[in-house]
């Protein structure tokens, strides 16, 4: 059986909107939960990148609501999570998260990342490489998946075109700052869900009127997230979120395409993330 790590976590208000979890927290909870994982099973984080040279990052994520779970609900959650390798040469890591308040499963999320492998220097550089041999041993037999995880957001987006109804667009400028980032001074990757939900607002702040359903996303928040990282924004980089809300049958669904605002000579965007109101 896929071993798992189970801990409790306590809530605080800092946590949560109105409607429940935020999405950029469950982005901060998942990787600190995947992170607990691999220091139980496997090895520190710390090791991983210290002595093994080897990092990882996150290329896809997936959130869904499932249970209400909202701040007055309960002193503390139960978060479970689980993780194994996938890919024909073991050229990904996935982790599974569930977090579990009074009324059950509140919320899920699935990461799927990358194995770099370093060069040793303080910002982290490193290349794509798959698992070594020695991390990989450490995982069981049914903790490793041959093919390899798959992003649905390319068909997302392809269904949006064809079949919703586009009902706003929106351009938003954010910088990113050093408490967006982490150790080696590029983004971390949960803060662009906030960056995507911020621009969603502002999205909602300058439509709202004259496409008045957009409103109910502020109110009700958004019930899944699916998102897929390109490259990583970098300390300082401007960045320009392209926003597009489309009608996609009962529900609302806005498109983030997160880029750099200047011209930085690689081409295209960063990030993309859909937000399913």
């Amino acid at each position: 059986m896929p071993r798992s790590s189970t801990y409790e976590l306590v809530l605080d208000a800092s946590l949560f909107t109105p409607a429940g979890l935020q999405p950029t927290a469950v982005g901060r909870l998942g990787f600190q939960a995947g992170t607990r994982w691999m220091r139980d099973h496997v090895c520190s984080h710390r090791t991983l990148v210290a002595e093994h040279r080897v990092g990882f990052v996150l290329w896809a994520w997936q959130l869904e609501y499932e249970e209400p779970l909202r701040f007055l609900d309960a002193d503390e959650a139960r978060v479970d999570v689980r993780a194994r390798v996938r890919g024909p040469r073991s050229s990904q890591l996935e982790t599974e998260l569930t977090v579990t308040g009074p009324a059950g499963v509140a919320v899920r999320a699935r990461a799927t990342s990358v194995p770099l492998r370093l060069t040793g220097d303080q910002a982290l550089s490193g290349a794509p490489t798959v698992l070594p041999d020695a991390l990989v041993a450490a995982f069981h037999d049914d903790e490793v998946e041959r093919s390899p995880a798959l992003s649905p957001v390319p068909a997302l987006r392809a269904a949006l075109e064809r079949e919703g109804e586009r009902l706003a667009e929106e351009t938003t400028t954010f910088r990113v700052h050093r408490h967006h980032c982490e150790v080696a001074d590029q983004w971390y990757w949960a803060e662009s869900l906030g960056f995507a939900g911020g621009a969603r607002e502002e999205c909602v702040r300058r439509h709202g009127k004259a496409v008045p359903g957009l409103r109910r996303s502020l109110a009700d928040g958004v019930r899944r997230v699916d998102a897929l990282w390109l490259r990583a924004g970098q300390l300082w980089d401007l960045l320009d979120v392209r926003t597009t809300a489309y009608r996609h049958g009962p529900g609302l669904v806005f498109v983030h395409e997160l880029g750099p605002a200047e011209d930085d000579g690689h081409g295209g965007p960063y990030a993309i993330v859909v937000e399913h109101a």
